[in-house]
């Protein structure tokens, strides 16, 4: 089965050729890698011709937005199974090896998620589950990041795109949880399943708490407050996903650990106003 790689990116060069380096070890070679650039120039050229005869690269442009940019990657795709990497993400030698192997082992298997986790094996970009097993509705938060869904094309295409109103570069508010918004209308129709074993490394974006992450803590809150509610979740879980980060913020201002506290304050009312 040929794998088709989804890699949208912007300012980020080092990051690129970090993950290039790494792909260039993949122990299985079908695959190719499909780069929806969105710099305003051609950094990137140099790069991706150094790598080209490796592997297939095909470089696209696309204005800024995430989502926009996955959409006009998957016009392209000519693979049997399609991924889409983060820029800054890093594949070990065998990850496409075992995402195969799951195909296969599981020919009945649509998509398959994994667990993201950092240079240290620690968990990144969230807390995941660590057993297996089927996603749903309320467990998908802990069982998928957009870098470490691998799917049959069959099941991309009738999907469809990804909603263009959320996810990072949108011209929207709602910077976050087009993945999440991507499986949970794939659950309408496949069967979704986790593999904690299948792990894409990505670096921790919350080992500090720098203005950026603080910042744009507001605008993913928007997006989970909005995947929220267009999903139609209970008040139950809406509320008690406006305590946890209500609650961190309380205890992160006592503690005196201002930034964290921060943090929390600006995912909490992004939550809220993602949920309005």
């Amino acid at each position: 089965m040929k794998v088709s790689l989804i890699l949208a990116t912007v300012d980020r060069l080092a990051e690129m050729e970090n993950f290039l380096e790494k792909l260039e070890r993949q122990v299985y070679r079908d695959f190719e890698l499909i780069v929806v650039d969105q710099n305003e120039d051609d950094r990137l050229v140099p790069l991706l011709d150094r790598y080209e005869p490796n592997f297939p690269i095909l470089r696209l442009r696309s204005p800024r937005g995430l989502s926009r940019a996955r959409n006009i990657g998957l016009r392209y795709v000519t693979g049997d199974i399609v991924s889409f990497p983060d820029d800054d993400c890093w594949y070990d030698p065998e990850l496409l090896c075992k995402a195969v192997h799951l195909f296969v082992r599981n020919p009945e298997a649509s998509i398959i998620t994994g667990r993201s986790i950092d240079a240290d094996g620690k968990d990144a970009v969230g807390k995941f589950d660590h057993v297996e097993g089927s996603v749903d509705k309320y467990n998908v938060w802990r069982r998928a990041v957009s870098f470490t869904i691998f799917l049959r094309k069959e099941a991309a295409d009738a999907i469809g795109g990804f909603d263009e109103e959320i996810g990072v570069g949108a011209s929207s508010i709602y910077h976050s949880g087009e993945e999440t918004d991507y499986i949970l209308r794939a659950l309408c129709r496949f069967n979704v399943y986790y593999y904690p074993d299948l792990t894409v490394r990505h670096p921790n974006p919350l080992l500090q708490y720098s203005p950026q992450i603080i910042r744009r803590a507001y605008k993913y809150g928007c997006g989970f407050g909005k995947v929220v509610t267009k999903h139609r979740y209970t008040v139950r879980f809406k509320i008690r996903a406006l305590l946890k980060p209500f609650l961190g913020m309380m205890l992160f201002c006592t503690a005196f650990q201002f930034p964290k506290s921060q943090y929390y304050w600006n995912s909490f009312k992004g939550r809220l106003r993602g949920m309005l």
